[in-house]
């Protein structure tokens, strides 16, 4: 489930990471649009590889119950080119919530890929995985990243506010969510 996946969509394919991915992975997360929006700056080569072997080693331990940080790589299937990340993890700011998030390469944006590449994501979660919610945070200046969460039909809740000071880049984002439940009607109904 974690260490096999291997989904497919019209234009993409996403599979687990592998040590070979590095240096395309590192040219996209040293592009300084991918990055604006994330707790993260532009990256070293070796700052590329800690967090790739991180999320290599994290594909073992995570399961249902307990996802660590799944995060896979978008390839495009007509260049067979890394292009991005999707995934799944603990919302930053409140452990018990699982958020689903995207980046691809600027060569790929304004395309739709993002939105495939999430709407995959979220069809896995629910129906392979079998959680019962995923949670989006984002930026509202992100105003291409937000599109993509109101294109998955996700509902906005909330705008986040009062966290801790450690949290605190997270103040003023807007926060969707869905339910499995939700997706069903919305994708199946």
């Amino acid at each position: 489930m974690f260490t096999d996946l291997y989904l497919e969509t019209d234009r993409l394919v996403h599979k687990p990471f592998t040590k070979n991915d590095l240096e395309q992975l590192h040219k996209i997360v040293s592009q300084k649009e991918v990055v604006k929006y994330l707790p993260e700056d532009v990256m070293s080569l070796e700052e590329t590889k800690e967090i790739l072997t991180w999320l290599i080693s994290c594909y073992e331990r995570n399961s249902p119950q307990k996802i660590i940080k799944y995060t896979v790589g978008v390839y495009h299937k007509e260049d067979e080119k890394l292009i991005g990340w999707c995934g799944l993890g603990p919302l930053e700011f409140d452990e018990t919530e699982i958020e689903v998030y995207f980046g691809l390469s600027q060569e790929y944006w304004g395309r739709g890929l993002a939105t495939e590449s999430a709407g995959a994501m979220l069809g896995y979660s629910f129906s392979v995985i079998g959680l019962d919610k995923i949670v989006a945070v984002v930026n509202p200046e992100n105003t291409a990243s937000k599109r993509v969460i109101e294109k998955l039909r996700m509902t906005y809740r909330k705008q986040v506010k009062g966290l801790p000071e450690n949290f605190k880049a997270y103040e003023g984002h807007l926060y969707y969510s869905m339910s499995r439940n939700e997706y069903i009607k919305t994708n199946m109904g």
